[in-house]
């Protein structure tokens, strides 16, 4: 069967779902894979998942950084807690 210049092949193209054959490169396709099926980005458009990971990227952002401004400080404030309750006194 000749397919005339400029129309697409007869049948689907799924040349971008195959495995790649480098090693490294076939981790980070696994990888990708992975990530696109579990979180069902697989059924969006480019632009809905390019705004849903941005969303997550920014909201993990402030996730960390609330984590790591915050959480050493309430650390303190249990451990002084616990001696008080375990000693009655502070320090």
């Amino acid at each position: 069967m000749q397919v005339k210049q400029g129309l697409p092949p007869p049948k689907p193209d799924f040349s971008f779902a195959r495995s790649p054959k480098s090693q490294v490169a076939f981790f980070f396709w696994r990888w990708r894979i992975w990530f696109e099926a579990t979180f069902a980005l697989t059924v969006l458009e480019p632009w809905e998942k390019i705004v849903l990971l941005v969303i997550m990227f920014i909201s993990v952002t402030f996730f960390l950084a609330a984590l790591f401004r915050y959480l050493p400080e309430q650390v303190e404030k249990m451990e002084r807690r616990v001696m008080y309750y375990l000693w009655g006194q502070e320090g």
